[in-house]
């Protein structure tokens, strides 16, 4: 009798438990959904001289991953034998599987910019389209690069204008255009979408005049602030100029700085400094649907002896 009465209990609880592992499998496919991978790429440009450079592959993984542009450029030295490296320009962005992010920087009186789209995120690396132009004219593309988390990879593109030679003044250390190479590092870090940090929204999205953000609808088309001219930071004698500081500002629709403030900085005693000299940045304002409008923008400057490139 027990043997019978067991046998029916399992004969009613097995529909139930397979209806549960069902529904239980169910909701892990949400939960996965819903916990998509994203990746935080930093984005490094250097420019090179090819012409006493060692020829390497336009597309190269770099054996390690620096943590500083002086850093990655004794790798790149060492490793490929480019010469006459030098840094230009760094960014840091989080990114969804898809989501193309595009940024610009003015180099000798014209606009730098790229553009970057990761297809492919996985839990361990990153397919990622990759676009560099300097006055509307393509120095770097490359389609369906893969490169692993933590781990860099190099791009080598083409010569152009936007190259900077350094030489000795009356008045010291001067600059002058040059024509270089471009090179650009990549760097990403997987990580789940809901905890990425720096997204596009965090650099830049709309506001009122107040600086209160406004709302968009699927409909509306943001377009993020450009620089047009950044002022160095003038440090004071004998600071450490070591690391990076981090501000955010409002930029008005005539493309100036308004409401500054300090994110993060390694020391307090140049913030002045780096206040006064985000103040003097020049913009092409953020739009809206077409029409010029307030917008937040997240500036990072990296610091070293020579100042801010």
């Amino acid at each position: 009798m027990k043997k019978e009465l067991v046998e029916s209990l399992i004969r009613r609880a097995l529909p139930a438990l397979a209806f549960a592992i069902v529904l239980s499998g169910g909701v892990q496919a949400q939960l996965l959904k819903k916990n998509d991978y994203g990746v935080g790429v930093t984005v490094a440009i250097y420019q090179f001289d090819d012409i006493k450079s060692k020829k390497f592959p336009l597309v190269s993984k770099l054996n390690q991953t620096a943590s500083t542009p002086e850093e990655e450029i004794e790798v790149i030295t060492r490793s490929f034998g480019a010469e006459d490296v030098k840094f230009r320009y760094v960014r840091s962005i989080g990114l969804k599987e898809g989501e193309a992010f595009t940024d610009s920087q003015p180099m000798n009186d014209r606009q730098f910019t790229f553009t970057l789209t990761p297809r492919v995120i996985t839990k361990t690396d990153v397919s990622f389209d990759f676009t560099a132009k300097y006055a509307d004219k393509i120095l770097l593309e490359s389609k369906s690069v893969t490169v692993g988390s933590y781990e860099t990879v190099m791009l080598r593109g083409e010569r152009g204008e936007f190259g900077v030679r350094e030489f000795q003044g009356p008045d010291g250390v001067e600059k002058a255009p040059e024509t270089r190479a471009l090179l650009v590092t990549i760097t990403p870090s997987v990580t789940t979408a809901r905890s990425l940090q720096n997204k596009p929204s965090d650099i830049s999205r709309p506001t009122d005049q107040f600086g209160s953000r406004l709302e968009l609808t699927e409909s509306d088309i943001f377009v993020m602030p450009s620089v047009l001219n950044r002022a160095p930071v003038k440090f004071p004698p004998g600071a450490s100029v070591k690391g990076s500081i981090t501000l955010e500002g409002i930029v008005t629709p005539e493309g100036r700085v308004t409401n500054v403030k300090v994110l993060d900085t390694p020391d307090t005693a140049l913030n002045p400094k780096a206040i006064e000299a985000f103040r003097q940045y020049h913009f092409s304002p953020a739009k809206l649907n077409g029409r010029a409008t307030y917008a937040t923008f997240r500036e990072t400057i990296i610091l070293s002896k020579q100042g801010p490139l």
